[in-house]
């Protein structure tokens, strides 16, 4: 008996699948794994549907599975990431104006440095 197989690609796969290839993509001319990074910074629509991590701290790498979380009050910094990948999965629109610790590979570009959110996590409804 002979099986035929089909895939079906639907937006959010497209979505999920571009974001890897970007990741791969921009990991490095020499091929050097871009590390996974944590910061705590602000969620900010830009107006156009997408978002940024303002007043984010200095991005740590990370290689534990599961870090330890920062505390609400844990101190902002200067730092601006543009975040990409699946936003919408994430209901970062949600965090708008909000405190947040974000997750992802960190893609090093001018203007702006990119955050392929991998997790984003609530921790305190203000940004102070």
């Amino acid at each position: 008996m002979r099986m035929k197989w089909t895939v079906t690609w639907t937006a959010k796969g497209r979505r999920l699948g571009l974001s890897l290839l970007l990741a791969l993509l921009t990991s490095g001319a020499a091929g050097q794994p871009m590390p996974m990074t944590m910061t705590v910074g602000c969620v900010e629509s830009d107006g156009r549907g997408g978002f940024a991590v303002t007043r984010a701290t200095t991005p740590e790498p990370f290689t534990d599975r599961f870090p330890e979380q920062p505390p609400a009050e844990a101190p902002l910094g200067t730092m601006t990431f543009k975040m990409v990948g699946t936003l919408e999965e994430f209901g970062v629109a949600e965090h708008d104006g909000h405190k947040v610790w974000a997750k992802g590979l960190l893609n090093p570009g001018e203007p702006d440095d990119l955050l392929n959110l991998t997790s984003i996590t609530h921790l305190s409804p203000s940004c102070e």
